[in-house]
């Protein structure tokens, strides 16, 4: 309970009880098959235990040593190839910008108003053209 000035607070625990009731934490209990074991017996067990890993570890670096062995060894070419990686191209298709298709309809435009304005001269003017001797 908490007391400010004359103000009692307390809070919700306070106020309403535990629908639960509290237990006590009892231990764990051994099993009784290792109620007997002692702890010199325990540490005699881990290192029986530690010396069987180590032996059975051994026993099977020493078989893969012998598979090794028996293996024939294949034939390495004297002279290593050096190939290059080959490149890897991707396409994409996308669409054209507006300042695409204003760059292309210009150079359509100044294509056909250049072909007419060269036809017309040349229609029109080389054969006016005199060339006099003197």
């Amino acid at each position: 309970m908490l007391v400010y000035g004359q103000i009692f607070c307390t809070t919700m625990e306070e106020q309403i009880p535990s629908s639960t009731p509290t237990q006590p934490i009892e231990q764990p209990q051994m099993p009784p098959a290792l109620q007997g074991i002692t702890p010199e017996m325990l540490e005699a067990m881990k290192a029986r235990a530690r010396e069987e890993a180590i032996r059975m570890t051994i026993l099977q670096q020493q078989q893969q040593v012998a598979h090794q062995e028996e293996a024939p060894v294949a034939p390495r070419p004297s002279i290593p190839v050096f190939q290059p990686p080959q490149p890897q191209v991707i396409y994409l298709r996308r669409n054209l910008t507006v300042a695409e298709l204003i760059i292309v309809f210009a150079i359509a435009c100044g294509l056909v108003t250049g072909t007419q304005a060269a036809w017309n001269f040349a229609s029109n003017h080389l054969p006016r053209i005199e060339i006099k001797a003197r």
